[in-house]
């Protein structure tokens, strides 16, 4: 009886192959794997075959194809994590009383933070969009989102009267992972000027930094800032 792995196409055996190599720690991060005509020769099949298990292995991120130097281990991208992360924000948009305020939203060289964040390279061109949204005419989230301009190319014609700026990415280039980070800091004066915090300077935020990707590719930066006495993390207690 032939076994089920004889009974796999040629592509998807390459691909099991490939696949093992990197599971096994054999080739690392940054490791050239054999070239679409070396995998051709190895497997018996044609350059088309190899390469379509090159390709997929591409888009379900193991590998970076490189035109001209070839493929290459690339890194994992972060999982995001398990636990939930809800706020104002998002009970605004569930009952209707979601609005917002956009401050600016420009096309500008990105700094060398920011190249770096992006996975960019410095002075390369990014659109910067700041904006506060609110829930009835209250302020509960200060935010600065910075995008690849390759992978939402119409944002700068958007006015966001109907759907946030993180709707519209979602729409137009959904994540394939997503990281995200928070923690309890003081507002800058324009920070709290914009979310109307009346406590003075030591009136506290929480400030949530998240970063997308699609692919390979990092979609988008976010910074937002969210008054801590409004904000609420975690599952409900009975």
């Amino acid at each position: 009886m032939a076994s089920d792995k004889l009974k796999l196409p040629q592509f998807a055996l390459i691909k099991q192959y490939l696949r093992g190599q990197i599971d096994a720690g054999i080739w690392v991060v940054g490791t050239r794997t054999p070239s679409e005509n070396e995998l051709a020769s190895t497997f018996s099949v044609s350059r088309m075959t190899a390469r379509r298990a090159l390709q997929e292995l591409a888009d379900e991120g193991l590998l970076l194809r490189k035109p001209g130097m070839g493929s290459f281990v690339a890194r994992p991208k972060p999982v995001s994590p398990q636990l939930e992360i809800t706020d104002p924000l998002q009970q605004a948009q569930a009952t209707g009383t979601y609005s917002n305020r956009l401050i600016r939203l420009e096309s500008m060289p990105a700094s060398a933070d920011i190249a770096r964040l992006m996975e960019m390279g410095t002075g390369d061109s990014v659109y910067e969009l700041v904006i506060v949204h609110l829930d009835g005419q209250s302020p509960v989230q200060w935010q600065q989102l910075t995008v690849n301009p390759a992978l939402a190319p119409a944002l700068l014609k958007q006015t966001f009267n109907k759907i946030t700026p993180q709707a519209y990415l979602d729409w137009v280039s959904p994540s394939t992972s997503v990281e995200h980070q928070l923690e309890a800091v003081l507002p800058s004066a324009s920070q709290r000027r914009e979310l109307t915090l009346t406590e003075g300077p030591a009136a506290p935020c929480i400030k949530l930094t998240r970063r997308c990707w699609t692919g390979q590719q990092v979609r988008c930066y976010s910074l937002s800032m969210h008054p801590a006495n409004i904000y609420r993390l975690g599952t409900n207690l009975n």
